[in-house]
C-alpha cells in the first residue's frame, strides 16, 4: 500500500497522508489502453456511485469491486476502468485512471472532469463519514497539485447525464459542499464539447437501471436462491404488454407482468429475472440471485432477460438491444453469469414463438449464442441441467400423458 501519493503535473511526489491510498499496482489493475492526456487545470469533479458492486467495507472487497469494474468497463472497450478514483467505506481512495488521464464516466463532461466514484449504493442511505471526509480530501489534494482548477465546480453525474446516479442520499450531501454547482447544463464548458458515446453512462457500472423500488415492484410472495454463475442465458420477449419507450409506460409493463405473474399463474414474483424497455433501460426482476420462473427446466442455471415487446416482425430498438448486451457483459462481470455462458432463445427449451422471429434472429449474431438444445426435446442431453431433471424429462418422454409436467419454481 502506498499512503497518499498523488500525482503532480510532471512526476509523482508525496502529498498528505490524510487517507490510505491504494496505486493500480496494489489493487491488480490490467494495462490500460486508454492513456489520453487530460488538460490541466481541469474545471470539473462529477461524483459518482457504483449501485453494483455494493459497499465495500474491506480492502480485499475493495479491491475486488476495482477489478470487476475494471473488466466490466474494458469488455465495453473502455481501455481502463471509467473512473479516476474510487473510495471503499473507511476512507480508503484507490487510484483508477488517476489524475493524468480522460476518463469515460459522464458522456461530454468526460475531457473536462475527474470522476470520483464512491463504491456503493447510496440512494437510501449516506455514505460512511470517513469515505465523504476523503472524498474531499482527495480533491483538496488535486487543487493544491494544480490539477483541478481553483474555481473547480462539483457536480453529480445525474446533473449531466440521464441517471440517479450518484444516489439521492449521495447527492443531497455533495450539494452542501463548497464549490457545488446547481446548474452546470447552463455552463458553456458543457456544451463546448461534442457528445461522447452513450456508452459513456455508468450507472450500475454503464447501464441504466431501475430497481424494483424504482418501478413500484409488489413483494414476493416467496424467494429461492439461485446457484451462481449460471451457464444460460435465455431471451425473451413479452408480447404483451407491447413495446414501451418512456420511463412511465416500461415501469407499467413490468407490473403488468407481474401481476398477471403472481395473480393469474399463481408464480411468486415476476417471472424474469430482468425486464429491457425501449428506453435503453434494464428493469430489475428477480434480479442475479433469484430463481425465476421464466423457462421450464432451465431456471435454476440460467438468467432470464425480457425485451419488453413484440418483436416477431421487427427488431428491438438498438439502445434496448446494446443494454441488454451490457446487462450481460455486466453479470459476467460481476460472477452471476459464467463466462463460457450460453446464449440461447426461449424457443428453444419450450414450445414457444418467443423470443420472435426477429429478435431471434438478431441474438443468433450475438457472441456466445448457442444453437444447441435446438427444441426442447434436446433437453435431455443438456449436461448442464441436474440429473434428476433430464431423469425426469426422459421418463416424461415414454409416458403418453402430455399433461406430465417437470414441477417448476414460481
Amino acid at each position: 500500500m502506498s499512503w497518499m501519493f498523488i500525482y503532480s503535473i510532471d512526476h509523482l511526489q508525496p502529498g498528505s497522508d490524510n487517507f490510505p491510498f491504494y496505486t493500480r499496482e496494489d489493487w491488480g489493475a490490467r494495462p490500460s489502453t486508454d492513456l489520453r492526456p487530460i488538460s490541466v487545470p481541469v474545471p470539473y469533479v462529477v461524483i459518482h456511485h457504483t449501485y453494483i458492486p455494493g459497499a465495500c467495507n474491506t480492502t480485499a472487497e475493495c479491491m475486488l469491486s476495482m477489478r470487476s469494474m475494471q473488466a466490466f468497463h474494458q469488455s465495453m472497450d473502455w481501455g481502463d476502468i471509467g473512473y479516476h478514483f474510487c473510495l471503499g467505506s473507511d476512507g480508503s481512495v484507490y487510484e483508477g485512471r488517476g489524475w493524468r488521464n480522460i476518463g469515460i464516466h459522464a458522456g461530454r463532461v468526460n475531457s473536462i472532469s475527474i470522476g470520483i466514484c464512491l463504491i456503493g449504493d447510496w440512494r437510501a442511505v449516506t455514505p460512511p463519514a470517513a469515505m465523504l471526509a476523503s472524498t474531499q480530501e482527495l480533491i483538496a489534494a488535486g487543487v493544491k497539485q494544480g490539477i483541478l482548477s481553483p474555481t473547480y465546480k462539483l457536480i453529480g453525474h445525474n446533473q449531466v447525464m440521464a441517471t440517479e446516479c450518484p444516489g439521492t442520499a449521495l447527492f443531497n450531501e455533495i450539494s452542501t459542499w463548497d464549490h457545488f454547482e446547481q446548474n452546470p447544463t447552463s455552463s458553456y464548458e458543457v456544451y463546448a464539447y461534442p457528445d461522447e458515446q452513450s456508452e459513456n453512462e455508468i450507472m450500475t457500472s454503464c447501464i441504466p437501471y431501475v430497481n424494483r423500488a424504482g418501478w413500484h415492484a409488489r413483494p414476493p410472495k416467496e424467494v429461492k436462491r439461485l446457484t451462481t454463475p449460471v451457464p444460460f442465458v435465455v431471451i425473451h420477449h413479452s408480447f404483451k404488454p407491447p413495446a414501451c419507450y418512456n420511463d412511465e409506460k416500461c415501469s407499467q409493463a413490468m407490473r403488468i407482468m407481474q401481476n398477471y405473474h403472481m395473480d393469474e399463474r399463481g408464480w411468486w414474483d415476476i417471472g424474469y429475472n430482468f425486464g429491457v424497455g425501449g428506453n435503453g433501460k434494464a428493469y430489475e426482476g428477480r434480479g442475479w440471485t433469484t430463481i425465476g420462473a421464466q423457462a421450464l427446466h432451465f431456471n435454476t442455471v440460467s438468467i432470464g432477460i425480457c425485451l419488453i415487446g413484440d418483436w416477431r416482425l421487427t427488431l428491438p430498438p438498438a439502445e434496448q438491444l446494446k443494454t441488454t448486451q451490457k446487462l450481460i457483459a455486466l453479470g459476467v462481470s460481476l460472477g452471476y453469469i459464467r463466462k463460457d455462458y450460453k446464449l440461447i432463445g426461449h424457443r428453444q427449451v419450450r414450445d414457444t414463438e418467443c423470443p420472435g422471429d426477429a429478435l431471434f434472429n438478431e441474438i443468433k449474431t450475438w457472441s456466445h449464442f448457442s444453437p444447441f438444445p435446438h427444441s426442447a426435446a434436446d433437453l435431455v442431453h443438456v449436461k448442464e441441467l441436474p440429473i434428476a431433471v433430464r431423469e425426469q424429462l426422459r421418463e416424461n418422454a415414454t409416458k403418453t400423458d402430455e399433461n406430465v409436467q417437470v414441477v417448476q419454481v414460481t
